[in-house]
């Protein structure tokens, strides 16, 4: 019996090891989030740098004091205002404030993150059954890239964007507006089912899919467009457009996804500052910036003049950026590489420079957020407005959005080619 004992006592002693050895990393207690940007020590340096500059214009002029926390790009079009179709440029500073994370991406987060793993592709294993970011405290930039991925802004969204496309050398401009609705099927926080709809009313296996109709420019009108984007990583996008005046409907080749959409400096894979599978880049950690950047922004704060692509009246805040360098695995890809600064408690996008295949500095989107509330009663944050800038043409996209609806119920018939031309009068 005294043997049996110490053999059970034994085994009770392994369990006990293996109960502490393992399940602490599965315990959605142990995942800190949400994460500010800044720890109490550097919130306390941005406060007191705040008392100097708050409400501050800073122009082309006194560019140079703040240039330590403005980007390459930010820095290259302020200093040289007349190249984007502007006599001086300015953009306000106003004071950091963290975001609102929605109740049900703090506990989608908290519920899986415990358990996220890549496989040996990278690729994020079980991918379409999780929500809320994989990596709350990611250790490398691919861990980044699938939280930038991972964010769904709301679930649904239903947009008005109203924009022009600038020629800032000879100031012609051409104005575009559409309408847009996005769903996620997959890696949903908020709005019900969670964490996905189900198998039987997704056969396709859709992970993400918008419907866009275009009400401007004039020989645009009632063009419209379905993208879907599917769980499957290896499987393509498919993109189909409906062209009013030739009423027919192409499916686009995936070879076009670099065409620029509609004649902005965008391409397909920019939209929300990278729409495709994570896994088509490589992704390297380059650290962190601490840079002045819109992400509560007051639209009706922007202003430019005709003929000029970059928004003046930016309500720029400092924030503690994750910057990660993207290299398409395709080597003849449009960019050499993408330098992306994604923010920390969101993990949505706030910009990102461009780089073109002789390595010269291309272009840059920037995305000016702010917090919307949605129909469930809290909040999420959407784009507010935007600006995309072709340095080498000296060309610009700025644009502006009506958020017309955040977590609404939208049919799911909406994303079938038959509403193509359904939707189109």
């Amino acid at each position: 019996m005294k043997g049996k004992r110490n053999s059970v006592s034994a085994g009770l002693l392994v369990l006990i090891i293996l109960a502490f050895s393992f399940p602490m990393q599965s315990r959605a207690g142990d995942v800190t989030f949400p994460t500010p940007g800044y720890n109490d020590q550097e919130l306390a340096k941005v406060r007191e740098w705040e008392k100097t500059w708050v409400g501050k214009k800073v122009t082309t002029e006194t560019i140079d004091q703040v240039k330590d926390f403005l980007s390459e790009s930010v820095y290259k079009a302020m200093k040289n205002p007349k190249a984007m179709g502007a006599d001086s440029l300015w953009f306000e500073i106003v004071p950091y404030r963290p975001y609102e994370n929605s109740k049900g991406v703090i506990e989608a987060t908290k519920k899986y993150a415990p358990n996220s793993k890549l496989d040996d592709k990278e690729g994020l294993i079980n991918f379409g059954n999780v929500a809320g970011y994989p990596f709350p405290q990611p250790k490398s930039g691919v861990e980044m890239a699938w939280n930038f991925d991972g964010n769904t802004r709301g679930d649904t969204h239903f947009v008005d964007n109203l924009g022009e496309v600038v020629d800032c050398k000879t100031k012609l401009e051409r104005h575009a507006e559409h309408l847009r609705w996005d769903t996620y099927w997959a890696g949903r926080t908020d709005l019900q089912p969670l964490p996905k709809i189900a198998d039987a009313q997704n056969p396709r296996g859709i992970f993400r899919s918008f419907f866009q109709r275009h009400l401007a420019p004039v020989d645009f009108v009632d063009t419209t467009m379905l993208e879907i984007r599917y769980l499957d990583m290896n499987r393509e996008e498919d993109l189909w457009v409906y062209t009013a005046m030739f009423r027919r409907i192409r499916r686009y080749a995936t070879s076009q996804r670099t065409d620029t959409i509609d004649g902005t400096d965008m391409i397909y894979d920019d939209q929300d500052g990278w729409y495709t599978p994570i896994n088509l880049n490589s992704y390297k950690f380059l650290g962190r910036a601490d840079l002045l950047v819109g992400r509560h922004q007051d639209k009706t704060k922007v202003q430019r003049a005709t003929g000029q692509g970059f928004w003046n009246g930016v309500q720029r805040e400092r924030v503690n950026n994750w910057v990660v360098e993207v290299v398409n695995k395709d080597k003849d890809y449009i960019y050499s590489k993408q330098i992306w600064y994604l923010d920390p408690e969101t993990w949505q996008m706030n910009f990102k420079i461009m780089y073109n295949r002789q390595g010269e500095l291309w272009k840059t989107y920037e995305m000016f957020y702010n917090e919307y509330p949605t129909a469930l009663g809290q909040k999420a944050a959407y784009m507010a407005a935007e600006h995309t800038v072709d340095f080498i043409r000296h060309h610009g996209s700025p644009s502006q959005y009506v958020i017309k609806g955040i977590s609404v119920d939208i049919p799911l018939t909406q994303y079938q080619t038959s509403a193509l031309k359904e939707k189109a009068y």
